[in-house]
């Protein structure tokens, strides 16, 4: 039966994919049930599984599908991992996929692509599907490289754009850096284990652990230089410094693509894959407290770009990255369940902002920057109040999702002590806050500077409006509700080696969602929050500015800020200008050069002088060729003759 389901969860969007790429009719109709229907059956599906696993979150099922090779030494399946970390994360991908298609329906009406989007939507759905419910690291490099070509071709939908053309190219680039190191680490794993399960890796970790791996006479520890190899792959996948810039300039693409990207497909996979490997994560060493840094660091500075953007699509999404931080600051910290839990929460309360910000923009005739909007409150009663959810859900208030989630990673650090991670993580609390409510203030409060005309009529069709009231709903509660069930019912037991940390954890600081929330209203990263939203009701609502009492410092900050620290430049002017010199240099050296002038050409002109002189004896007259002949058949009898 588990068998079965599965199954259908992993290939529904594939075969829905496949009939819209065939589908004869140019019909929008014909196209949204399709690309609706075959997604909404793997959301039923894994929402019953969930309930499942909840109520039993035990069972560990481990399916073959079939072979992909076999011989006396090795042997390579296609098979199905059901625990209870897939299971959620199935849950995520597709009831977050299923309200952003239905979305979509409305939003992307008008588009003439309206067919093709939903083959790319849905075929990305069903590669993250494949990495969700893989039990090896073949299949699940297949489905991590589907993942990138579906961002690809969603990120540049609109190929006419060229700078949705740079984006997509950027992203593909940058992800593809961070795949060499994937395809590394799997291929020392498979080298160190002879297989690529991983079952079987979890079993070798022992005898690993006393193994090195010598490199140009460099000796490196196994499981260290494996981990830290996979992380590569994981930190581009999921945007973490220094591989996060393609990320903001995916914004290019249609908003419900940026939602499902941001919310529940690609940046979850790099989270993905360290929690579904952290058996090996636990005896990395040092990678942990690398992923630590990288984690808090990425949380914090990202946080800061996103208060000097004005482009509402750019904020939102430097926001994903910085909470993206936060979760890879909890699998430094190996806290995997937390983070995990804060994925699940983040994914709906996001794709909710991105949604409204669809709204938004949809209703403002395609303008993005907030600094030109305002007023909009009672012209989108709907979106403001889904706003209003999602943006406290993100801030971190109290018995909100984004709380639950946020404040557990938190309080890890406050904890066990690490007093300096702990600081720049509720300093995160205090920018969150000021980049969240700017939104708010500055597009629906105000003077309405774009003169949106007030309407007796819905703000718009109910197929944009009712995902944004289905998302809401858990932005809002899905915290609360999985709080005891998910980290207290030993959920997630048997698919994270946290366990006993976690456990320790509870014991000492909290037993229950009730007891977690009274704590809240007392704790550092409330007083923070309260702070924050004063601060940004002062800057963005009374416009007080502050460059006076900052005098010229407040100017340089921006700048630099703005500039992402040199990222931008470096991406988009240095690593391009440098990387042409060396592939010019290649070019005339190796390909004109040598290949061309040398073996081609060089081959060619070796062939054309020894015909010129070769040619030379066919002069047409018949005396040459008959005293050709007589000298010839001399010197065959002559020789003839000597023998």
């Amino acid at each position: 039966m588990m068998y079965f389901l599965i199954t259908i969860i992993i290939f529904s969007p594939l075969l829905g994919s496949l009939i819209l790429l065939f589908k004869n009719d140019k019909s929008n109709l014909s196209t949204a049930i399709i690309g609706n229907i075959s997604i909404g059956i793997s959301m039923i599906l894994s929402l019953f599984l969930l309930i499942s696993y909840l109520f039993d979150p035990t069972p560990i099922e481990n399916f073959t599908l079939f072979k992909w090779f076999s011989s006396n030494k090795f042997t390579f399946e296609f098979g199905l991992l059901v625990d209870s970390l897939s299971v959620v994360m199935s849950f995520i991908v597709t009831f977050v996929s299923f309200f952003i298609h239905i979305y979509s329906i409305g939003y992307m009406e008008k588009d003439l692509g309206f067919n093709r989007f939903f083959i790319y939507t849905n075929f990305f759905t069903f590669s993250m599907l494949l990495i969700v419910f893989s039990n090896n690291f073949l299949q699940l490099f297949v489905g991590w490289e589907l993942v990138g070509l579906s961002s690809y071709l969603l990120i540049g939908f609109w190929h006419e754009k060229i700078s949705a053309v740079n984006a997509n190219l950027k992203a593909f680039i940058v992800n593809r850096i961070g795949d060499i190191g994937l395809l590394l680490g799997v291929i020392l794993i498979f080298v160190s284990t002879k297989s690529l399960d991983y079952n079987n890796l979890f079993l070798s970790l022992s005898a690993l652990s006393e193994k090195n791996i010598t490199i140009l006479n460099y000796s490196f520890e196994a499981i260290p230089l494996i981990a830290l190899l996979l992380f590569i792959g994981a930190s581009a996948k999921s945007a973490q410094i220094p591989l996060h810039f393609w990320l903001p300039d995916s914004m290019e693409g249609p908003t419900p693509i940026s939602a499902l990207i941001h919310a529940a497909t690609m940046v979850t996979a790099g989270i993905f894959m360290i929690v579904r490997l952290s058996p090996l994560y636990n005896e990395s060493g040092y990678v942990l407290d690398l992923i630590l840094i990288i984690g808090t660091s990425t949380a914090f500075l990202m946080g800061l770009v996103a208060l000097v953007q004005n482009d509402i699509k750019r904020i939102i999404a430097y926001s994903t990255i910085s909470q993206l931080g936060y979760m890879t600051a909890a699998l430094g910290a190996s806290y995997y369940s937390f983070a995990i839990y804060h994925l699940l929460t983040h994914a709906f309360f996001k794709a909710l902002l991105f949604l409204c910000a669809g709204s938004i923009i949809l209703k403002c005739h395609h303008e993005q920057d907030i600094t030109k909007m305002g007023g909009l409150r009672k012209i989108m009663p709907y979106t403001f109040f889904a706003y209003l959810i999602a943006g406290i859900s993100l801030m971190g208030v109290p018995f909100t999702s984004g709380f639950y989630s946020k404040d557990l990673i938190i309080d890890i650090f406050k904890n066990n002590g690490n007093s300096f991670i702990y600081y720049f993580l509720i300093a995160g609390v205090f920018i969150t806050t000021l980049y969240t409510s700017k939104i708010f203030f500055k597009v629906f409060f105000g003077d309405n500077k774009l003169k949106i005309e007030d309407s007796t009529e819905l703000e718009h069709k109910d197929v944009i409006l009712m995902p944004l009231i289905a998302l809401a709903i858990p932005s809002m509660f899905i915290g609360l509700a999985l709080f005891d069930s998910m980290l207290f019912n030993n959920y997630f037991a048997g698919s994270t080696s946290d366990f006993n940390i976690t456990s320790n954890f509870y014991n000492n600081y909290i037993i229950s969602a009730f007891s977690f929330t009274v704590h809240a209203f007392t704790s550092l990263s409330f007083f923070v929050l309260v702070i924050g939203v004063i601060t940004s009701y002062l800057i963005y609502y009374k416009e007080i500015d502050l460059s006076k009492i900052f005098e010229g410092k407040l100017s340089l900050i921006k700048k630099i800020l703005e500039s992402e620290y040199g990222f931008i430049n470096l991406s988009n002017n240095y690593i391009p200008l440098y990387f042409k010199k060396i592939a010019n240099i290649l070019w005339i050296k190796s390909d004109v050069n040598i290949i061309d002038n040398l073996i081609v050409n060089g081959i060619a002109n070796q062939i054309k002088k020894i015909s010129t002189r070769i040619r030379l004896i066919q002069t047409g007259y018949i005396y040459h060729y008959a005293f050709t002949m007589i000298i010839g058949l001399m010197l065959f009898l002559l020789v003839f003759f000597n023998f």
